[in-house]
């Protein structure tokens, strides 16, 4: 079915403050984070702290976030890099050449969700203020982010080459079931292709048995012995002190 521009435009109808629904159609991109992601990307890594039931450990804040994305003097992908997953009503304009990060926006124009609504209660507070040319521009023409991924690189003895380690993968609620978490997770696994790395790693909550036979069906290796250690705060600082 083809739509016209005024039919996309009519398709991002709101119903409330602050609620808007998607019919027919929703356009997505994944790009680089840049400095005027932070407010929106701490929204999301306090959601994503929420869901695993973190909060009680959880002291982000925007300034630590902004320090550690965008205060390396190394390039994304060499150490801790953001992307961010938009979405549109309207179609995302094409990107066809690299850009100086080497990294390609990623576009999935017009998605059909014929049967599908998408209510976002929380949509003008995730209006996207980037406009492509890392200048703020809050009144973005309806693009709003809905997700993110955080990676950093990793090295295991084990294998020859080293590779990306996806610390966080997180789709806001109301966009989940519409493959845009396989769109981030493939973004990532193309940025380690493109690198000549060996490999990604991540790690999944055990409880998590959709998540783990996405993985598993994607052909992930999946390796239940292992369990994830960390040293952090109080105990970190006392063990830190003990000379013996």
């Amino acid at each position: 079915m083809e739509y016209s521009t005024s039919s996309l435009i009519n398709s991002f109808q709101p119903k409330e403050k602050h609620t808007t629904l998607f019919n027919h159609q929703i356009s997505a991109r994944i790009r680089l984070a840049t400095e005027l992601d932070v407010p929106n990307l701490h929204k999301l890594v306090t959601q994503m702290a929420e869901y695993h039931g973190l909060s009680q450990i959880f002291t982000t804040t925007e300034t630590s976030l902004y320090n550690n994305l965008f205060k390396s003097p190394n390039p994304p992908f060499h150490s801790p890099t953001a992307l961010i997953l938009e979405i549109s009503p309207n179609p995302f304009p094409q990107t066809n050449h690299t850009t100086t990060t080497n990294f390609v926006p990623i576009i999935k124009n017009n998605y059909n969700f014929d049967n599908l609504e998408i209510l976002d209660h929380e949509l003008e507070t995730y209006r996207s203020k980037f406009n492509g040319h890392g200048h703020d521009n809050s009144n973005n023409c309806n693009v709003y982010v809905a997700g993110h991924v955080l990676v950093y690189p990793s090295y295991n003895g084990f294998f020859e080459k080293p590779g990306l380690f996806l610390d966080q993968m997180f789709v806001r609620k109301c966009y989940r079931g519409m493959k845009f978490g396989k769109l981030l997770f493939s973004a990532v696994a193309m940025q380690a292709e493109k690198m000549g790395m060996g490999m990604v790693d991540w790690l999944v909550a055990d409880w998590n048995e959709e998540t783990i036979n996405f993985y598993e069906k994607m052909g992930a290796h999946y390796i239940p012995e292992y369990r994830l250690c960390k040293l952090y705060g109080d105990q970190l600082q006392a063990f830190g002190k003990k000379s013996d």
